[in-house]
């Protein structure tokens, strides 16, 4: 596998796992009024920082990215508000901002990589 495809390949697990905790966050914000409601969040980079500091060769490390899928798990911080749930509005309005910034980041990093391979392609002509 080429370093154009594993940098495209990561790229596109990045974007899968930032639309995912797009669609948690907007979860956890419908559900602000609702009683008990336990928020969640996603997990990916800490999961991706683990595995590239595992210590494994390349082609393990390669395999375990392609394997690693982003996990919803549930935010197990008290509840704070007074229907019992702890959807904290103002941490899942950053969070969502964040979110939407890397998502148009990684975005532009996969057209800019496009782009440059287009470019190889037809050998410096545009």
């Amino acid at each position: 596998m080429s370093i154009v495809n594993r940098n495209y390949n990561l790229m596109q697990k990045g974007l899968d796992a930032l639309w995912l905790r797009q669609k948690v966050i907007s979860s956890n914000i419908a559900n602000i009024s609702t009683p008990g409601f336990t928020a969640s969040e996603v997990e990916f980079e800490d999961l991706f920082l683990e595995i590239m500091q595992s210590g494994e060769d390349r082609k393990t490390i390669n395999r375990m990215v392609s394997e690693l899928e982003p996990q919803i798990v549930e935010d197990q911080t008290t509840p704070i508000n007074e229907n019992g749930n702890n959807v904290d509005i103002d941490k899942q309005n950053v969070e969502m901002v964040r979110t939407t910034l890397a998502y148009q980041t990684v975005t532009r990093l996969m057209a800019d990589e496009i782009s440059r391979e287009k470019y190889a392609i037809n050998e410096g002509r545009r």
